[in-house]
């Protein structure tokens, strides 16, 4: 029996290919048949949640020419569900016309229920910085990852702190050629909040024995998976923002004009085409992901009328052996240059460039192209943890990867506060760092990155994307 050892993270064995067979049989036929499939170490996940993944099918027809891609695209499927800490597939020719395929998957941990302690600020190097620990969260999560065997996601959250938030969530399944479904629930209440930007960066108040903020968010979503690599969102969300009085006075466009509450209803469509062999660490391939949301669509009380487009791009490839590049380009534009505070896009929430960490840039529009070379300094190993009894976790794999990068980006705002001098000016940064990539699905990042004034900074990321 030959075999391909598919394993533990798709983006390291995309890399390591090396273990796939140096040549096919050359007596067999052009077109062979799938006469059987069998899966192993499934102990939740249902065979019909794997089988989905797979680009081969039961009596199906498979061009010999094709077969490897075929077999670690389906490999890659597997990994990015989430589902599997390492995947395996062997095979064995059959009357030189037939395969037989034996998939074995070892199964993550799928529960949890843990206490929850974290920091509210926008990064983790912000929050090393400021050092301010009132701006820590606290409270339990609940997570139920493959809710019935299904690859379907229950989550509920309970934060107290600086973040006082109720949170359900509810994913069911995106499966090949199927339409699924979500909703999400989501209620807010602060006693600090960001009311305004000065000098680059967040301004904050913070209040006692009341919040000065509450917000409730409802959403329903459809998504539709098309062909494994296409994924067609859509989404209506309910949005409901109260503040104090005193808030309002601080910055009266927190939810413009002095008002002291907002209310309107959105309407997103997003798209998105993923080739890359991994979603948490990819080295090869590419994305696009653009997305349109309408703010405000008059049905119900507003004061809100904004068109906000997004498009994000990220290619990856190999440049010799253990030396890979990436780029990241994204742009973000608003049709309406005075949209509430409280839903502003500034540059260093969501998406900001190296270098910037401590830095929030008012903005209505902004693009960024951010740009590594990776050198593979430890190549993908897999160590047992001996002492530790649970399959789900006494095996990983690891990787280590040195990366020098350059980020770019431009910001634009309509009249900006004067004091905040990186509005509408081009921004540069440049640096080195190391990646830690290890099982379910975490990256550790340490950065080292001088921006165009010259400030140099050492910072740390949790899942950075680029």
């Amino acid at each position: 029996m030959g075999s391909i050892l598919l394993f533990g993270y798709g983006a390291i064995a995309h890399a390591k290919s090396k273990t796939q067979p140096v040549n096919i049989p050359s007596e067999l036929k052009d077109t062979l048949t799938v006469q059987s499939i069998t899966i192993s170490g499934n102990q939740k996940t249902k065979k019909r949640i794997i089988y989905n993944e797979l680009l081969f099918k039961r009596n199906g027809k498979v061009a010999k020419t094709d077969f490897f891609e075929l077999v670690t695209k389906s490999r890659n499927n597997l990994l990015n569900t989430s589902l599997f800490n390492f995947v395996y597939i062997d095979y064995k020719f059959i009357e030189n016309e037939k395969i037989h395929f034996h998939i074995k998957v070892d199964e993550r941990w799928y529960t949890w229920l843990l206490p929850l302690l974290e920091h509210a600020d926008r990064n983790f190097s912000s929050f090393l910085e400021n050092g301010d620990w009132s701006r820590m969260n606290y409270g339990v999560y609940l997570k139920q990852e493959n809710f019935r065997g299904m690859n379907e996601t229950l989550k509920i959250k309970f934060r107290v702190g600086y973040l006082n938030e109720i949170e359900v969530l509810f994913n069911s399944a995106q499966r090949n050629n199927k339409l699924s479904w979500g909703t999400h629930l989501n209620y807010v209440a602060l006693n600090q909040v960001s009311y305004n930007i000065t000098g680059n960066e967040a301004i904050y108040i913070k209040t006692s024995n009341t919040f000065i903020e509450q917000n409730l968010g409802s959403e329903i979503f459809l998504r539709y998976r098309h062909r494994f690599v296409n994924r067609h969102k859509l989404m209506l969300k309910y949005n409901s923002f109260n503040i104090k009085d005193t808030l309002a006075l601080l910055n009266p466009q927190y939810l413009l004009n002095g008002n002291t509450s907002l209310n309107y209803l959105s309407l997103q469509y997003k798209y998105n085409r993923d080739l890359r062999d991994s979603k948490t660490y990819p080295l090869k391939g590419h994305m696009f992901e653009g997305s349109i949301t309408r703010d405000g669509l008059g049905l119900i009380e507003n004061n809100i009328n904004n068109i906000s487009v997004k498009l994000f791009f990220q290619q990856y490839g190999r440049m010799a052996n253990r030396l890979f590049y990436g780029t990241n380009l994204g742009v973000i534009t608003n049709s309406n240059n005075n949209n509430p505070f409280v839903i502003s896009n500034g540059l260093g929430y969501k998406e900001f460039l190296n270098g910037y960490e401590y830095n929030v840039i008012e903005s209505n529009n902004y693009a960024y192209l951010k740009s590594k070379i990776l050198f593979e300094l430890v190549p993908t190993k897999t160590a047992n943890i001996n002492f530790i009894n649970l399959n789900q976790f006494s095996k990983l794999h690891y990787a280590i990867y040195l990366k020098p990068f350059i980020d770019v980006g431009y910001v634009h705002k309509e009249n900006p506060n004067p004091s905040n001098t990186l509005s509408n000016s081009y921004l540069y940064s440049y640096g080195i760092g190391i990646d830690l990539v290890t099982y379910y699905d975490k990256v550790l990042s340490f950065n080292y990155a001088i921006n165009k004034f010259g400030y140099q900074g050492f910072y740390v990321h949790l899942n950075l994307a680029m």
